[in-house]
């Protein structure tokens, strides 16, 4: 039974800063020289190593990571991790670069994930805060937890477990009728503090929902959109939302939102991830 892991960052027990996610680099564009990021990647790299831990114990045999938080896709210490996972590392687009998925993994875990943008919740954002104000799918808000598990689905993969805030957890459980497992390390209580759990408690949520989730497997349908599916992008910067509207079949409201209309979830994610690179370009003013 093999399993892939989409890892983020801001989700993970014990973080509530910016800086133990890396950010702000040093004057000489380092994360690494951060101490507060070196203590928050070992206890990103303890959540994943608690969820193959409990998915060993209910039968999974193989994981994949995708180191998906985004400095230099290089965050879970790799020395620390547990020796039953492969890592992808260096700034892979998750999934689609490694083609037709559904003859590999069985499953998705998605581990130390943060609410979408707009929420009274830690660290919420949805792939680049401030330049994105809010992303839909179908009208409907959705943060990053969605997208991936949506492209997941995309490839007939169920999304069947994430692990990080309650307000995430909260957010998956509506998106996929209640049937993903959750385990809730940490509670928020604005977008920049939160009440963390002992990490023993965390990590032992972790260890069980795990467990509960590869058990299920089988009944935990894959998060789907119906076509046509349209994607809608609101920009913090009308300039960018101009830019972003350059790209052919790509509409633009005349303001701060763009919009595109695909007949799968996969071209909806590429879309994306354009619009997402030319509003994080250093040409930009």
């Amino acid at each position: 039974m093999n399993i892939l892991i989409s890892v983020d960052m801001e989700g993970a027990s014990g973080i509530v800063t910016s800086r133990e996610c890396g950010y702000p680099r040093n004057p000489v564009g380092d994360p690494e020289a951060n101490p507060d990021y070196l203590a928050g990647r070992r206890w990103l790299t303890g959540d994943v190593n608690a969820a193959v831990e409990g998915a060993i114990n209910a039968g999974a045999t193989s994981f994949v990571l995708h180191d998906s938080h985004g400095l230099n896709y290089r965050n879970v210490v790799l020395d620390e991790l547990h020796p039953a996972v492969e890592a992808v590392r260096g700034a892979p687009i998750i999934f689609f670069e490694l083609g037709d998925l559904s003859k590999a993994y069985d499953a998705v875990f998605l581990i130390a994930m943060h609410a979408r943008a707009g929420r009274r919740a830690l660290l919420s954002h949805v792939l680049s805060w401030p330049l994105l104000r809010e992303v839909r799918i179908n009208g409907q808000p959705v943060g990053e937890s969605q997208i991936t598990a949506a492209l997941a689905g995309h490839f007939g993969i169920p999304t069947v477990l994430i692990t990080g805030d309650d307000v995430v957890c909260e957010e998956m459980k509506a998106s996929t009728g209640e049937q993903i497992e959750t385990a809730v390390v940490k509670y928020s209580l604005s977008r920049y503090a939160a009440r963390c759990l002992p990490f023993s408690v965390a990590r032992e949520r972790i260890r069980e929902a795990a467990h509960r989730a590869v058990k299920r497997i089988g009944e935990i349908e894959p998060l789907r959109y119906s076509a046509p599916i349209t994607l809608e992008v609101d920009l913090n910067d009308r300039q960018v939302a101009w830019y972003i509207s350059w790209m052919p079949e790509v509409r633009y409201n005349g303001d701060r939102t763009v919009s595109y209309t695909g007949d799968d979830f996969l071209s909806v994610y590429r879309a994306l991830m354009a619009m997402f690179w030319i509003a994080t370009s250093q040409l930009n003013p």
